[in-house]
């Protein structure tokens, strides 16, 4: 009989049973602690991430908010951010419109805008709620008014004017496409409007087939305070009493005889004159004469200049600038400027010496007077000079003269947009005005960008022909190979 007892399959020994309660009990203890730990560390990071929240909800929106738009519209220069770091007195941004139909950029740009100063707030007002709103700042729904207690004044802003968009192709095409977003200029000019009260009256003239301004240039004029309007010297009883800039843009017929007095009398007063020639090789002797009274003569013919042109076009000049002449002061010494179709001068001794006459835009040495392959003269041009004359203590008569009207011309600024044509005119025209603001914002683009090659030839080849076939041959080649295997 054997002295070991046969245990059963379902039964345990008893020491084993009894070394296993303990055992059992100490686990759950450590299972409960774990637990609480767990859900302990769960209510910890739950109160975390809401205190977190509280706190980041606190910080302006330019500190959580990132633009990643490719045109960048939320992006506010350096201009506005230094001009608002100097404002003092309150302003406030009243939107005249139902906050929820706006377009949601303009929403954030606003919320931007506000954040860059501890003076600047914005408060919105729907007129379908409160329509005494419109009453009181004299304005039509979705307009943005922007007002200062300490000045008393204020500026409108339609907010339709804020993004751009192709007109043509909405009217041929029924496309709405849009072209830019100008919230910054539109609001910064507005701002500067309502705490420097100062603004100045430009007039074009008409009557000698002018060609007008181009309407981005006019509304660049507006942002700094210049209004733009239209005179005809001779049928209009001469030039406005509220004239402050007459500008003739692109003539190609010349001043009547009493136009020219009334020219030189107003610059005599003080006044300011801007002449940009026709691209043409013109006689126009009251035109010229007046150059010559300010000490610019006008040399005969067209200029070229082969050692700064543009793809080999000799009329097609990139001129030096000289930004220590005032009217250049708004451009770098190598900004890129483009002239096409100008004409040349050569500075001279003016009328009176109490006159001085600076050039600031040059051709080369190489620079050609051409009138036709027989009649060349080979120098120095002046591309764009001013003459200033001190009349009393607190006025200066200026008169401005360009080559040509290269600098407004539409079709030069559509196709190289990347030029500072349109800068070194502003700067040229509100130089002249020491209470008038430099500050001037271009529009963003909302285009897709592109890649474009200027110049087709070898490239259009490669690009077109060679790679494709080249790709086809090695696929050809390698699908040879692998079939013979």
């Amino acid at each position: 009989m054997s002295i070991f007892k046969k245990q059963s399959a379902g039964e345990a020994p008893a020491q084993k049973k009894e070394a296993l309660a303990p055992i059992s009990a100490e686990a759950k203890k450590r299972n409960s602690r774990r637990g609480a730990f767990s859900a302990g560390m769960t209510v910890l990071a739950v109160v975390g991430v809401i205190v977190f929240n509280l706190l980041i909800a606190q910080l302006p929106d330019t500190a959580t908010q990132f633009d990643m738009t490719n045109s960048k519209i939320y992006n506010i220069t350096d201009t506005t951010v230094k001009y608002l770091a100097d404002v003092n007195d309150d302003l406030v941004i009243h939107v005249l419109a139902d906050k929820d139909s706006m377009d949601s950029r303009i929403v954030r740009f606003l919320s931007k805008y506000e954040d860059l100063s501890d003076h600047v707030s914005v408060e919105y007002t729907n007129p379908t709620v409160y329509p005494s709103v419109l009453t009181k700042y004299n304005c039509d729904t979705n307009t943005i008014v922007v007002t200062c207690d300490a000045t008393g004044r204020q500026e409108t802003i339609s907010i339709d004017d804020i993004i751009g968009y192709d007109q043509m192709a909405y009217y041929y095409y029924n496309q709405y496409t849009e072209t830019n977003f100008d919230a910054e200029g539109l609001l910064t000019s507005a701002i500067d409007s309502v705490l420097t009260n100062s603004s100045r009256k430009a007039y074009e003239t008409t009557g000698h087939e002018e060609t007008a301004m181009p309407i981005s240039v006019t509304e660049l004029m507006k942002k700094v305070h210049i209004s733009d309007s239209s005179v005809n010297l001779l049928t209009d009883g001469g030039i406005p009493d509220d004239c402050d800039l007459l500008i003739f843009n692109d003539p190609t017929r010349d001043l009547a005889d009493d136009e020219l007095s009334m020219v030189l009398d107003f610059l005599s007063k003080g006044g300011q004159v801007v002449y940009n020639m026709a691209g043409q090789n013109l006689s126009l002797p009251n035109f010229e004469k007046l150059c010559a009274t300010y000490g610019m003569t006008v040399a005969d013919g067209m200029i070229a200049d082969p050692q700064r042109s543009y793809q080999n076009n000799p009329y097609l000049i990139f001129p030096t600038v000289d930004n220590n002449v005032d009217a250049a002061s708004g451009v770098f010494s190598d900004s890129t400027l483009l002239f096409y179709a100008s004409r040349g001068m050569t500075v001279g001794t003016p009328a009176r010496d109490s006159i001085t006459v600076k050039p600031f835009l040059s051709t080369s040495e190489s620079g050609i007077a051409v009138v036709d392959e027989a009649n060349q003269a080979t120098g120095t041009y002046a591309l764009a000079a001013v003459a200033t004359e001190a009349i009393d203590d607190s006025m200066t008569a200026r008169l401005t003269v360009y080559g040509s009207d290269s600098l407004v011309n539409s079709n030069i600024l559509q196709s190289f947009t990347n030029v500072s044509n349109t800068d070194l005119f502003m700067s040229s025209i509100t130089c002249g005005f020491g209470d008038i603001s430099s500050i001037n914002i271009d529009p963003v683009s909302l285009s897709d960008p592109t890649n474009t090659i200027t110049t087709g030839g070898i490239w259009a080849v490669l690009f077109i022909f060679v790679i494709p076939v080249a790709a086809l041959v090695v696929g050809f080649v390698r699908w040879m190979r692998r079939r013979k295997l």
